[in-house]
Order: C-alpha cells, then sequence, then structure tokens
C-alpha cells in the first residue's frame, strides 16, 4: 500500500510538475531561425512566394489551399502532413522583407516575418515567427521540443536543399 501511494505522489508530481513550471512562462515568445543559401536572394523570394510549389519541395507540408483575399491580401492555408494547419495571410513589405499573418484559433492574428538579406551571391535568410500558447504545460514542453522552430528550421532545410549547387557546377541560378 505504502509503495503505491509513493508511486503515485510521484507520478502526481512528474504530470503537475511541467504544468506549474508553464505557468511561470510567458504566453507570448518568438522564435527565430536563419541560414545562408548558396544563390541570389531574388532566386529564394521566388521560391517562398510561389505557394503553389510548396508542397513538392516541403517535407512537412501535404497541401496548400487559396483561400478568399482577406483584406486585399493573398490567403492561403497550409495543411501539414502531421494533420496541422494554419491560415497565412501574406503581406509584402519591401523587396527582401514579408510579412505574414498568423490566423490562429479564436481569430488570434500572429506574425511571421521573413526576412531576405544579399551577401556577395549568396542569401541569408531569417525567420521569425511570434507564438502565443495558453496552455501551461504546452508552453513547458515548448522548451523541450519547439513545434514552431522545428517547422521553421525544417522549411529553412528544405529551402537550402531545394537550392543547392548541381554537383556539376552547371547550375544556371547560382550567382552572377
Amino acid at each position: 500500500m505504502k509503495l503505491t501511494f509513493k508511486v503515485l505522489i510521484i507520478l502526481l508530481i512528474l504530470i503537475a510538475a511541467p504544468a506549474i513550471g508553464g505557468l511561470f512562462l510567458p504566453k507570448e515568445r518568438m522564435v527565430t531561425e536563419m541560414t545562408m543559401i548558396d544563390k541570389m536572394y531574388f532566386f529564394i523570394l521566388s521560391d517562398i512566394t510561389n505557394h503553389w510549389e510548396e508542397p513538392s519541395w516541403r517535407q512537412n507540408l501535404d497541401t496548400i489551399v487559396q483561400q478568399d483575399v482577406i483584406d486585399g491580401q493573398d490567403s492561403w492555408m497550409e495543411y501539414y502532413t502531421n494533420g496541422d494547419s494554419v491560415l497565412l495571410i501574406t503581406q509584402k513589405t519591401t523587396e527582401t522583407d514579408y510579412i505574414r499573418y498568423i490566423i490562429g484559433d479564436e481569430g488570434l492574428h500572429l506574425m511571421r516575418v521573413i526576412t531576405l538579406a544579399d551577401y556577395k551571391g549568396r542569401t541569408a535568410i531569417r525567420i521569425s515567427e511570434e507564438v502565443y500558447e495558453k496552455n501551461p504545460y504546452k508552453r513547458f514542453m515548448a522548451l523541450i521540443k519547439d513545434p514552431t522552430q522545428e517547422r521553421i528550421q525544417q522549411f529553412l532545410s528544405d529551402l537550402k536543399e531545394k537550392n543547392k549547387p548541381s554537383e556539376d557546377g552547371s547550375d544556371e541560378n547560382s550567382g552572377w
């Protein structure tokens, strides 16, 4: 009886501790990832603005469905292979910066900012995404395994792989 009670207490602590810890973490946070790609920025810009082609090179993206125009901006529903989905509204801000508004649950508006910079014929790309999480347990678990960070890293990895120079050096889209 005492052993069962001790095991029950330990299990209760293991379950409650992450939720209690998550109460002390902020509901809002920013996730930022960056990489360098060996192509000029306008080729990368073409890839990230051609939504119809994204499922062919993004490993974790199942389909993209265009939605109605919202406030004069294109909107897209992204459906991921893990069953998640997100509504994005794309707003171009400059030739190298894009903001994609993410419409979450309960109409919550968050932002994904994509910034491209030309660096000697290469492209530095940075993606920053706002995250809002009400659930304290999920906030705590994001310290261990952050799904937003993983999605951004996968996007950048797929984009880098898509734009990898060819082995024979005959890549027509690299540099000048």
